[in-house]
C-alpha cells in the first residue's frame, strides 16, 4: 500500500488489517517513560501521525481531544516525534486524555501496525480502533497525510 505524502506516493512498510491483532508494543511518553501495550486495557484508539509540530497533525490531535473526551476508552496519539516535541505540544494544548507518545526508540508500533513509511522515516496518518483483546475492528489509512481522517466514521465506530 502507499499514500501521498508530499505529493509524492510512497510505500508503507506492512499494514496490519481489520480483524488482525497487534502483537505488544513499547513507545516512550513525553517524559521518557516507557509505555507498554499491555498496560493499556479496554477499548484503544491508535493514532498514527507524521509529527505534532505540523498543523494538520496538531488540528487532528486537538479534534480529538473533543470527540472522545466522553468515551470510556484510551487514546495514543504515536509519532517518530521525540518527547521533547510531544511536550511541547501538550503544554500549548490541552491534551485531555490523548497520550501523545513517541516510537522513536524502539519503532515497535511501527513494526507491529506497518504504518510506517520507512523511506520517509515517519508513520502516515492512520486511525486503528483496537478492542480489549487487541484486534482491530476498524482502519482507517489517509490516502493523503496532508489529509485528516473521517472523525464522524471514528466517532460511529466508537459508540457501536
Amino acid at each position: 500500500m502507499q499514500v501521498k505524502f508530499n505529493g509524492v506516493l510512497t510505500p508503507l512498510s506492512a499494514p496490519i488489517h481489520v480483524k488482525d491483532r497487534i502483537d505488544e508494543f513499547v513507545v516512550v511518553d513525553q517524559d521518557m517513560n516507557e509505555i507498554k501495550s499491555t498496560q493499556l486495557t479496554g477499548k484503544k484508539l491508535y493514532l498514527t501521525l507524521p509529527s505534532v509540530d505540523t498543523s494538520v497533525c496538531s488540528l487532528e490531535l486537538s479534534k480529538f481531544v473533543e470527540l472522545v473526551k466522553d468515551f470510556d476508552i484510551t487514546v495514543l496519539a504515536i509519532s517518530m516525534d521525540l518527547p521533547f516535541a510531544l511536550n511541547r505540544w501538550c503544554q500549548d494544548h490541552a491534551s485531555g486524555n490523548v497520550v501523545a507518545v513517541s516510537d522513536f526508540r524502539y519503532h515497535d508500533f511501527a513494526d507491529v501496525s506497518g504504518l510506517f513509511m520507512p523511506s520517509i522515516g515517519l508513520f502516515s496518518r492512520s486511525v486503528l480502533l483496537v478492542d480489549e483483546h487487541d484486534i482491530v475492528q476498524y482502519m482507517e489509512i489517509v490516502d493523503d497525510v496532508s489529509q485528516e481522517p473521517d472523525y464522524e466514521e471514528v466517532v460511529r465506530i466508537i459508540r457501536m
